[in-house]
C-alpha cells in the first residue's frame, strides 16, 4: 500500500495532513504525517522517521492544526503525544504550551520519548 491518504483539511482548505500509511509490523498500520500547503505544494512540516504515527489530526483554525501522536512501537508514551502545528509562522506547540520552531520538533519530541525511557 503506497498510497497517499489524506487526514484531513484545514476548513479553508489551503493545508492538508497526509499520510502514505506502512505495516510496520503484523496489522500494525502507521500514519506518518506530513503537512502540506496546498497553494504552494510546499511540505511545511513532515516527520525523518517513518515510526511516528498521526492517530488524530484536528484543526483548530485554518492556520492551527492539532496532532495526537504516537512513536512505534508505542511503548514509552502509551497514551501518545499531543503537539499544536503552526502552519503559517512553522512552529509548534506541546506540553506545557512551550513553542518551538519545526525544524525542531522531531528532535525535541525523541528527546521527551528518552526521559521517558
Amino acid at each position: 500500500m503506497n498510497d497517499i491518504e489524506i487526514l484531513s483539511w484545514s476548513p479553508d482548505g489551503r493545508y492538508q495532513v497526509q499520510a502514505t500509511p506502512w505495516e510496520a509490523g503484523h496489522s500494525h498500520w502507521l500514519l506518518p504525517p506530513h503537512i502540506i500547503d496546498t497553494q504552494t505544494s510546499d511540505r511545511v512540516f513532515g516527520f525523518e522517521d517513518p515510526r511516528w504515527s498521526a492517530d488524530l489530526s484536528t484543526w483548530l483554525s485554518p492556520i492551527r492544526v492539532e496532532l495526537k501522536l504516537r512513536k512505534y512501537p508505542g511503548h514509552r508514551a502509551p497514551l501518545g503525544i499531543t503537539v499544536i502545528i503552526e502552519c503559517l509562522l512553522r512552529t509548534a506547540e506541546y506540553g506545557d504550551g512551550t513553542h518551538i520552531e519545526l525544524a525542531r520538533l522531531e528532535s525535541t519530541l525523541e528527546g521527551m520519548l528518552d526521559r521517558l525511557g
